[in-house]
């Protein structure tokens, strides 16, 4: 009869216990110094643009501030040279409707555009980094309020940087600047597809939660504006009622 096998050694002291759920890889711009610069930040887009839900499962939900806050400074730069360039080529196009502008006029008109447009532009583009910080910043700020109040942070262990990590990482809609006319459009609704999948993920809520917390500063902006044009509106017919 063949003899039992010897029975396994038990680990030597100090020996590392089996690791149990693997951490999320993370996104490819998160190993840019495996990946490279230019390949992370590609195959990052690219993520984010063809699998969001992939994305999301392999962000992080902590790890510092700098890496969504350079990201957003990237594609959000791209997206301004693209609205500016669009801003640009059609910010004249109106006058070709006014038939009743002598030819001259509108020719000079055309020139000052063109000169401002452009000077409008360089600006832009200048500071538009600046403009995206600190946009990304109070965005965030707000934003995480906002999840405060519907309490999709009650599961949460990421607080404020996974709302800022969301909110950067889903600056990737701003690319959609590079479609004509209706670019900025679509980057606003991607934008909140993207943030609505990604604070589901990162703050580990519902997605009703989710959306309530988005729509909040929406719906607050939208009805400052009808109070706004309602305000206007009495201001003028006042005003108009004063001079019969």
């Amino acid at each position: 009869m063949s003899s039992l096998p010897p029975d396994v050694p038990p680990p030597p002291p100090g020996y590392p216990p089996p690791p149990h759920a693997p951490a999320p890889a993370g996104l490819p711009w998160e190993m840019r110094p495996q990946v490279g610069f230019a390949d992370a930040l590609v195959d990052t887009i690219r993520l984010l643009v063809t699998s969001p839900a992939e994305a999301w499962s392999r962000t992080r939900e902590k790890g510092d501030l700098g890496q969504p806050l350079l990201f957003a400074v990237l594609v959000g730069w791209i997206g301004v040279a693209f609205n500016s360039v669009w801003s640009l080529i059609f910010g004249n196009m109106w006058l070709r409707f006014l038939p009743m502008l002598p030819p001259e006029v509108r020719d000079q008109a055309a020139l000052r555009g063109i000169g401002t447009g452009l000077g409008s532009t360089l600006f832009a583009l200048v500071l538009a980094p600046l403009f995206v910080i600190v946009g990304l910043f109070v965005s965030s700020a707000i934003l995480h309020v906002c999840f405060m109040i519907v309490g999709a942070l009650s599961g949460s262990t990421a607080g404020f940087e996974g709302t800022f990590r969301v909110v950067g990482y889903s600056s990737v809609s701003q690319l959609a600047q590079a479609i004509p006319v209706v670019g900025g459009l679509v980057a606003m609704i991607w934008n909140l597809v993207l943030v609505v999948m990604g604070a589901q993920r990162i703050h580990r809520t519902t997605q009703g939660k989710a959306i309530a917390g988005v729509l909040i500063p929406i719906v607050l902006c939208c009805g400052c504006a009808i109070l706004a044009i309602l305000f206007a509106g009495a201001a003028i017919l006042a005003a108009i009622s004063g001079h019969r």
